[in-house]
């Protein structure tokens, strides 16, 4: 049994996935371990990125793998009592390519069930709102109808998980950002999802 509790936060583009994770640093601080997100760290090295869906299964392919392994190190080295993932290997399925009639989870060697059965809790943050939708990161490239499209991919991908919270983009981004860290508090004091979806959402 982990000594630990694992939590992916996921959602699409623009949905304040930096934002929140910067914030659990600061307001958590030692509390926590932190999981960089792994597309970030390809693509920022230099990892060629294109559209074409063969150049793009082998990105998610490199993507699955580094998410892994990071998850397994920071999850064997850390000794905190709270391990959040910036991302989880679910959101590779949402961006797998359909047209070419592979499937991820053949692809992978491994099933959806492993994969949710991965992380205690999920917490998804849906792409803002028009007004709010930030487009200066240099690793997004998605328009905002492709933001809309990509969430619901990654909301259908983790669907099934037990313990998934989704936050939607409803109110104004600091409330968003102050109920994202109530539920994390709420999950370290160990409560349901039933009650932190009847307390918090």
């Amino acid at each position: 049994m982990n000594s630990y509790v694992k939590v992916a936060i996921t959602g699409g583009p623009s949905g304040g996935k930096t934002t929140l994770i910067e914030a659990l640093k600061k307001e958590l601080g030692q509390r926590c371990a932190i999981v960089p997100e792994a597309a970030s760290i390809l693509y920022r090295g230099g990892f060629p990125r294109y559209k074409d869906p063969q150049t793009v299964v082998h990105a998610q392919k490199a993507i699955y793998a580094t998410q892994f392994e990071l998850e397994a190190m920071i999850s064997y080295v850390s000794q905190k009592s709270l391990i959040v993932c910036d991302r989880g290997s679910l959101d590779s399925a949402a961006y797998w390519p359909t047209s070419l009639g592979s499937d991820f989870f053949t692809s992978m060697n491994t099933t959806k069930e492993k994969e949710l059965a991965r992380y205690d809790w999920v917490i998804h943050l849906d792409t803002a709102a028009a007004d709010d939708y930030d487009s200066s990161n240099p690793i997004r490239t998605e328009t905002y109808q492709e933001a809309w499209d990509l969430n619901d991919r990654i909301k259908n991908a983790w669907d099934g998980h037990p313990r998934r919270v989704v936050i939607t983009h409803n109110a104004d981004f600091l409330s968003k950002m102050t109920t994202s860290l109530a539920v994390i508090k709420a999950i370290m004091a160990h409560k349901s999802a039933e009650e932190i979806k009847k307390e918090l959402l």
